[in-house]
């Protein structure tokens, strides 16, 4: 599954090729099938093993500086024994988290690592703290204590952490991850946020291979409610809508009576269970936008700090243009189309080809992949993945949509829009599925 999860996230191919030297727009079927279907799991050990040498590395350090006889910083200490604990997969203590029990570990990133924990006190419940290590940021500090292999990274990322939590403290919507508490330690940041107890939405994206119609509205309608609240009423553009960041809360499984997958084909497919309108299928019910690290607040002007995913980042961000909040519209129509068929508009294994893709918005609804989906759906993907971020919709059109609103209105697919697939109903056959 790591191919296929690669290929989801950053948009690559999942098979391995050299990188191209010309930018290409076809990709056969097979290919795109077979990034469907890989099947084999991550694996976070080289993760470890670099903290574990870090940790090694500080102990050291210490045991040097013990011999030397100077004193050694208690906080170094409780730094040092979490990491160890960390390498031998055992949930560590954090010094400055004694209102909270770690339950366990969901995930890592560069600098930080996400736990479960639950308050001891009774007040919050269940919640997700983000542990940033400080001393991994600050650039002056000596590289002692690093790894030899590891990249130190710019001073500015500590202002990033403290901007991410003075946008989380203004934001309050039931689609977004909520802010529960900020400490620090002089070892670390603790963000202690809101828990999504079902995870990432790009895992549930992997398990279905694809959504429904219904499901995949269901979904992207309230991630634009949240996108709206954002974009009109915090003036925050988010600049990282992608799959990962994106997390549900689960509902109870109801299996489908008459399971029918889109194509003959697919009849693996795992079953996604009954829809129901306003509550979810296939175990997934309200979702949340998360990771505001590299949210700004623009309101009306414009930016030009390169950041996102290529595979879901807007043309004008890759070509270092100026933008603004229509960059979010852009990677929510790249997060639509992946709902949609399992797989990202733009993808291939050189960055540099990727790259062009995306700058020039070259994507294709391929058959037969997109037979089955209909003619509203790919063209409100078309109005989100538009080029000129002039024309591209706006949050409020978007909203406004016969796709969203479910009705049965005319559409049209934007200027710039590839062929279109055919829909099975447009070719006289029957739709498969909504």
């Amino acid at each position: 599954m790591e191919t296929l999860k690669a290929f989801i996230k950053h948009g690559k191919q999942a098979r391995v090729t050299q990188p191209q030297a010309e930018p290409t727009t076809h990709v056969s079927p097979v290919t795109a099938h077979q990034q469907r279907a890989a099947k084999t799991e991550s694996s976070v050990s080289q993760k470890r093993a670099e903290e574990a040498n870090m940790a090694h590395q500080a102990q050291k350090d210490d045991a040097n500086r013990k011999a030397g006889g100077k004193k050694v910083d208690p906080d170094t200490i409780a730094r040092m024994l979490a990491e160890d604990n960390e390498s031998k997969g055992k949930l560590p203590r954090y010094p400055g988290l004694e209102r909270w029990r770690l339950i366990e570990k969901m995930g890592d990133g560069a600098f930080s690592n996400v736990y479960k924990a639950v308050d001891h006190e009774g007040r919050a419940g269940e919640v997700a703290i983000k542990v940033v290590r400080k001393f991994e940021m600050n650039s002056s500090q000596g590289d002692d204590h690093l790894h030899p292999d590891f990249k130190k990274p710019k001073a500015a990322e500590r202002a990033n952490i403290l901007k991410e939590v003075q946008i989380m403290r203004q934001l309050d919507h039931p689609s977004i991850v909520k802010l529960i508490d900020f400490s620090e330690s002089k070892q670390y940041y603790y963000i202690i946020l809101e828990l999504a107890p079902g995870g990432e939405l790009f895992h549930q994206i992997v398990r279905l291979t694809y959504f429904s119609e219904n499901l995949s509205r269901h979904v992207i309608t309230q991630v634009a409610e949240a996108l709206e609240y954002l974009h009109e009423e915090k003036g925050v553009v988010h600049r990282d809508i992608k799959p990962e960041n994106l997390l549900f809360s689960p509902i109870p499984f109801i299996p489908t009576k008459n399971p029918k997958p889109r194509s003959d084909e697919e009849e693996d497919k795992v079953d996604e269970g009954e829809f129901t309108a306003g509550v979810g299928s296939g175990g997934i019910g309200k979702i949340k936008i998360a990771d505001f690290g590299l949210s700004k607040i623009v309101w009306d002007t414009q930016t030009m700090t390169p950041c996102g995913t290529v595979g879901y980042t807007a043309p004008e961000i890759v070509k270092d243009e100026r933008y603004s909040k229509s960059v979010d519209m852009w990677a929510m129509g790249c997060v639509l189309y992946t709902l949609l068929c399992g797989f990202p508009p733009f993808y291939d294994e050189s960055i540099q080809v990727l790259t062009e893709k995306v700058a020039k918005g070259q994507y294709t609804f391929l058959s037969p992949w997109w037979d089955d989906i209909s003619k509203p759906a790919q063209d409100l993907v078309s109005h989100l993945l538009t080029v000129d971020p002039e024309k591209r919709y706006t949050i409020k059109e978007f909203l406004a949509h016969p796709w969203i609103k479910n009705t049965a209105e005319p559409t049209y697919a934007a200027f710039d829009a590839p062929p279109l697939a055919t829909p099975a109903t447009e070719r006289g056959e029957p739709l498969r599925g909504p």
